[in-house]
């Protein structure tokens, strides 16, 4: 993976842009980074421990062997890895270990997403430019961390995101579409306040689906994504959204898949070949169109896997996990405690770095919004990235 050569970001916090990776099932976080010294490790997972080709990042741990573009980060001092992340009293189902990180709040449930309430900060406080694009999401539905009284875009194609045509006949905004008949009408009847904010959001929609139709016309991606690979869609997605130039401040993507509990071995090695493929168009590419220093790339999942094995080849639900970060705005290095594979909660590891550290640590030092106010609390800022 290339590195984008600057010392520190070189652009303002509103040119800044996250992009968010989420590894949906629960990614095996020990045989993502390895500690392959341990003999722990080793008896826990007599068919499942990865002996060869280990990426050493020090004495102790290492990459998984499929990791080589996010390996050339990590020597470029462009990857940070945060150890054992997790939070007090882990919760083993997946969607309410996935509402927790997506709420930032360990009592879970339905309500705004973290990055939903700092889109909704930078309205309050004026530095939204109000425009259709500041969340995007690349898929069908939008993600609940995007959740907000901010739009948010779920995007599956550029050219597809119109208003599009009834029946086979009309316009994109023909008066007959039915999505036209009700603005008319609730403009019409609604109180005032509603019918100019659905005017807002209305022409916001449309000048985005111009821009970004024209961009999909004129773009060039500057490096190969690999075929057939929904996450390298996705990323390429948001890469053209970015050099859009409209404003995208938060995008979110998913590769789904690592709830591994039978046969773990060859569909996680896949995956996470997959993972580091894409990343490395993805990072290539937005460094070819001039934006390698404007884009940070968070990983998360719901939760690690349990140290041991099962019976099937595979492993069941368990609690901490590394997260990577990626892109020049980061200070490369390991961060966190690495957890005891011996000192165990029931068969799982102890965390040692609460996860709203880690968002607290992109908020503050990334994103320069309070992280406080946003995600309820006080947590420790972790040095991961640059000022």
């Amino acid at each position: 993976m290339a590195a984008a050569s600057a010392d520190s970001p070189n652009s303002t916090p509103s040119n800044r842009v996250l992009v968010l990776v989420q590894l949906a099932g629960g990614n095996d976080g020990l045989n993502t980074v390895i500690p392959f010294q341990d003999g722990t490790y080793h008896d826990a997972r007599p068919t499942l421990r990865q002996d060869q080709g280990v990426l050493t990042l020090n004495s102790q741990l290492g990459l998984h062997p499929n990791l080589k573009g996010l390996k050339g980060s990590w020597d470029a001092g462009q990857l940070a890895i945060v150890q054992g992340v997790g939070y007090p009293n882990p919760n083993l189902s997946h969607f309410a270990s996935m509402s927790i990180w997506e709420t930032a709040s360990v009592k879970g449930g339905i309500g705004d997403g973290w990055l939903g309430r700092y889109l909704t900060y930078l309205d309050q406080v004026g530095e939204s430019p109000n425009h259709a694009l500041e969340g995007v999401s690349a898929g069908s539905l939008v993600p609940p961390e995007l959740r907000s009284k901010t739009p948010v875009l779920a995007l599956q194609s550029l050219r597809n995101f119109r208003l599009q045509p009834v029946n086979g006949h009309g316009t994109p905004v023909d008066v007959e579409n039915p999505l036209m008949q009700f603005y008319g009408a609730f403009k019409t009847a609604g109180p005032a306040p509603f019918g100019a904010l659905l005017d807002t959001t209305l022409q916001d929609a449309l000048q985005a689906s111009h821009a970004l139709r024209a961009t999909d016309e004129s773009y060039v991606a500057k490096a190969t994504y690999p075929a057939n690979s929904p996450i390298a869609s996705s990323l390429k997605l948001v890469a053209e959204t970015i050099v859009s130039g409209l404003g995208v401040r938060v995008a979110h993507v998913t590769l789904g898949g690592f709830d591994n509990h039978a046969r773990e071995k060859p569909v996680h090695d896949k995956l996470l070949l997959d993972l580091d493929q894409a990343l490395a168009a993805f990072m290539q590419d937005l460094q070819g169109h001039g934006l390698g220093d404007r884009v940070l790339v968070m990983t998360w999942s719901e939760f690690g896997r349990r140290v041991k094995e099962n019976g099937s080849a595979g492993t069941d639900h368990g609690t901490a996990a590394p997260m990577f970060l990626l892109g020049a705005p980061v200070k490369g290095g390991l961060y966190g405690g690495q957890p005891s594979l011996s000192d165990l909660n029931n068969g799982n590891l102890k965390f040692t770095t609460d996860f709203r550290s880690v968002y607290a640590s992109v908020l503050e030092g990334y994103l320069k919004a309070p992280a406080t106010d946003l995600l309820g609390g006080n947590y420790e800022v972790l040095p991961l990235l640059k000022a």
